[in-house]
């Protein structure tokens, strides 16, 4: 039997009954029919020498081909397995700010204002994955050749500011808290966002983790901005809402009574007109003026430069108040409060409402007892099932009534010498005070009717009063300091 080289071109054998074609890549061996009709099972131990005579030792199936079409794959190599290339798996995915169409913005179920174009990652957060390049595993062909497999190509994580690239080259995590980018494939974490624009429908509401957020522009109405660092506002707010965790400065003004502004450090704004709650847990210095505001501040509030006056509203500081002008000509009631803390207050006004409850409630179930029990000494026997049964629920509940009023007389001693010891805090006016003025300090409250000029309106603990001063040359000196 005469050896056959395998090759691109078709080998017949067995009298020309067959041919024999291998692939290119050496990986598939067919028979197929050439001139017989049928193939012959006795010439399958023919076929297998040749075939193993030809050098094909990887693959070659023993059994016997079945042929469909006139064809059959009678030996198989093993191709090579090509390595996967390195890929960096996002664990958190940047939002996609979306702009709605015209006819989806007149939507009432979705607040088109939420557009989530800023990604918070915590401190320490996982942010991206590499999962390594693999090696390939060569193939084997029909002659037992091997054939040569790729390795996977690797990739380098180049990092921004705000981030880590661990030890291994595998993860890369937030070492701040802040926005999350891909600037120039590059994971960063900014502490600091800008928006240089107002804040309305191509920005949304903004909600941001990091220590600055700054808006050049202003914020329009129905708009909400969070951040759990300071805020900076170049152009006004609006009828908005602003919760900062730290500082909040604000050039121009809060107008509208459906501002909303919440601030845990120290606050500074040029004016405010008619607004809504204004609190903050540190100072509030104010540019120029207040009309009808309503503040609750913890420390000091301050309005000595520009026209420096409030006119009109509400004003509870847990510190003193300086001011050029305090009230109008006009006689527009304002109302200050000094040294009573918005924690104080709060724990006043629950004081007050449990007041409205309980003793009302201990009066009438003494009441209620002493009737019944004249009632059962007057009637003896005849005394009914129903009045008795009364009487004895009264009697189980009077030691827990009395109880929470005792509780509620302890909270309110403790709160009153709380607020007595707050009571030294002052009113500083530098310049004109106009009648009209509702003053607290401490428990004891007074209206002034009489306008006055550089004074000071403090607490006298002797006479348990409030009274108007004139303002040493030292305290005029201090405006400057303040």
């Amino acid at each position: 039997m005469a050896e056959i080289a395998l090759g691109a071109r078709p080998q017949n054998i067995c009298d020309g009954k067959y041919t024999l074609q291998l692939s290119k890549d050496k990986l598939h061996l067919v028979l197929a029919l050439r001139e017989a009709e049928n193939f012959d099972p006795q010439d399958w131990p023919t076929v297998l020498d040749i075939v193993k005579g030809a050098g094909v030792c990887h693959g070659l199936h023993a059994e016997e081909p079945v042929l469909n079409g006139g064809k059959a794959l009678i030996a198989e190599g093993t191709p090579p397995v090509h390595g996967l290339n390195a890929k960096v798996k996002p664990i958190v995915r940047p939002a996609v700010a979306h702009v709605p169409a015209e006819e989806e913005a007149r939507s009432e179920r979705r607040d088109f204002r939420e557009l989530g174009n800023i990604v918070n990652v915590p401190e320490e957060q996982l942010l991206l994955e590499k999962i390594p390049a693999t090696k390939g595993v060569p193939g084997r062909n029909v002659f037992d050749e091997e054939i040569p497999a790729k390795d996977g190509k690797d990739v380098t994580i180049k990092c921004g500011p705000g981030v880590a690239l661990s030890e291994d080259g595998l993860r890369v995590s937030s070492t701040v808290k802040g926005k999350f980018v891909m600037a120039e494939g590059k994971p960063a974490v900014y502490e600091e966002h800008i928006v240089n624009s107002d804040v309305d429908m191509s920005v949304g509401n903004i909600t941001f983790s990091g220590k600055q957020l700054t808006i050049h522009g202003q914020v329009l109405p129905g708009f909400r901005v969070k951040c759990m660092g300071s805020i900076e506002v170049d152009a006004g707010v609006n009828n908005a809402e602003i919760i900062a965790g730290a500082n909040l400065k604000i050039r121009g003004g809060l107008i509208g009574v459906d501002c909303r502004v919440r601030v845990w450090g120290d606050m500074d704004v040029d004016f405010c007109e008619n607004t809504g709650p204004i609190e903050t847990r540190g100072s509030l210095t104010l540019g120029d003026f207040a009309v009808q505001g309503n503040m609750r501040v913890e420390k000091n509030l301050k309005a000595v430069t520009g026209k420096g006056a409030l006119i009109g509203g509400r004003y509870i500081l847990g510190g003193s108040l300086h001011v050029m002008e305090l009230g109008s000509e006009a006689e527009v009631q304002t109302r200050v409060v000094v040294g009573l803390n918005p924690s104080l207050e709060q724990r006043k006004k629950k004081i007050d409402e449990a007041k409205a409850i309980w003793p009302p409630r201990l009066s009438e179930m003494l009441k209620d007892v002493s009737t019944l029990s004249a009632m059962k000494k007057k009637e003896g026997k005849e005394f009914s099932v129903d009045k008795a049964a009364r009487l004895k629920k009264l009697n189980e509940m009077m030691p827990k009534v009395m109880e929470a009023n005792n509780q509620l007389t302890e909270l309110e001693e403790k709160l009153d010498a709380e607020i007595e010891k707050a009571a030294t805090e002052c009113v500083y006016v530098y310049g004109k005070l106009h009648p009209g003025l509702h003053i607290t300090i401490g428990k004891v409250s007074r209206i002034l009717n009489t306008p006055e000029e550089r004074v000071v309106v403090e607490f006298d603990p002797k006479k348990q009063a409030i009274h108007v001063r004139a303002m040493t040359p030292e305290e005029c000196e201090a405006m400057a300091a303040c």
